[in-house]
């Protein structure tokens, strides 16, 4: 997942590097390509690669070679092309992101009347078009057009999670290549390999992050450390709390929780790993997340039901899906934060 490189800087992918050795090696490249997967697992950095390897003049020299080894089908990353595309620099490898969270209609025909013209001097020009899903209707319907009749030398890749987002006539012009989440084993190496982490933070927030380094990259931050902390503690007294003194102690968290509305929806996802791992530790302990705090969670799970965590969980899920639509948070996290001390109380 690293940028400079080509495919072999690229970890945890070797399904999809695989494929697109294949298809640059066999001279079989599809028009479009599509690219799924969560967040932080490389899809970005693959398809800049990928763009790498279609232009890269030493590639081109090793394939006439008829060189057939996949281990060979890799950008040099020293030529022009590989140079300008790595910074960001080539002329022809357009990029197309969402603007304020959404891919508008004017963006993808800006897009299609780049594309009348003939690619400046790549061989292969490349489309890459990141979170696709974001596309609005129109945008999308606008977009049907240059999958329909793709450019001559023009390859798109586009990016999304997953391919119920977009519309079927989409997903059925491209060739799908499904990105896998990153093991804990590669986060670890991408973290190391990022700067002075304690060894501790990266045991924690590898297990913590779903495979995405993206997110990893987010949690190392101490601050998020510390606010999980703060958050198990503060379980971690009140589950042992089943007193109706308990109730006004889970109402002065939900204050001090709303107070920081930047912070609401993190701490909601904090809040719910833990309860998740309550219910995981005592079938499944491998699986638990918050790996580190084992002891803790052992704790946890003597001190209320199974029926009462899941209760839990129902009372930050409605928490979070009403915080989505704009409702009051200090109301909102009151409500969760009683729901939460009566499942204490029963």
């Amino acid at each position: 997942m690293k940028t400079a490189a080509g495919f072999n800087a690229i970890v945890g992918q070797p399904h999809a590097t695989r494929l697109l050795k294949t298809f640059i090696r066999n001279g079989t490249l599809p028009h479009a390509l599509l690219f799924t997967g969560d967040e932080g697992v490389g899809k970005r950095v693959t398809a800049t690669a990928f763009a790498m390897a279609c232009n890269c003049l030493t590639l081109k020299s090793v394939i006439r070679h008829h060189s057939s080894h996949l281990d060979a089908i890799d950008a040099c990353g020293d030529c022009g092309p590989c140079r300008k595309i790595a910074r960001n620099h080539h002329p022809d490898i357009i990029r197309v992101a969402p603007l304020s969270s959404v891919i508008r209609i004017a963006q993808i025909r800006t897009l299609l009347k780049a594309l009348t013209l003939k690619p400046n001097e790549a061989e292969r020009r490349v489309v890459i078009l990141s979170d696709a899903q974001a596309m609005n209707p129109e945008a999308g319907n606008a977009l049907l057009k240059v999958l329909e009749e793709p450019p001559d030398r023009t390859l798109l890749v586009l990016t999304a999670r997953q391919t119920s987002d977009l519309l079927p006539t989409i997903v059925s012009r491209c060739q799908h290549i499904r990105f896998s989440p990153l093991r804990t084993a590669d986060i670890k190496q991408l973290l190391a390999a990022a700067g002075d982490i304690e060894p501790e933070s990266i045991e924690a927030v590898a297990a913590l992050c779903g495979g995405s380094y993206t997110r990893a990259a987010r949690l190392i931050d101490s601050r998020w450390l510390n606010r999980r902390e703060w958050i198990i503690q503060v379980m971690e007294i009140q589950m042992a709390d089943h007193g109706e003194s308990g109730i006004r102690a889970w109402l002065a968290w939900s204050e001090v929780l709303a107070q920081k509305k930047d912070l609401i929806e993190e701490s909601l996802e904090i809040l719910t790993m833990w309860l998740r791992d309550i219910l995981v530790f005592k079938t499944d302990p491998q699986r638990v997340l918050n790996q580190d705090r084992l002891e803790a969670l052992s704790t946890a799970v003597n001190q209320v039901s199974q029926t009462q965590v899941l209760q839990q969980i129902d009372a930050v899920d409605r928490a979070r899906a009403a915080l989505r639509a704009n409702t009051n948070a200090r109301l909102t996290l009151d409500a969760m934060a009683l729901q939460m001390a009566g499942a204490c109380l029963r």
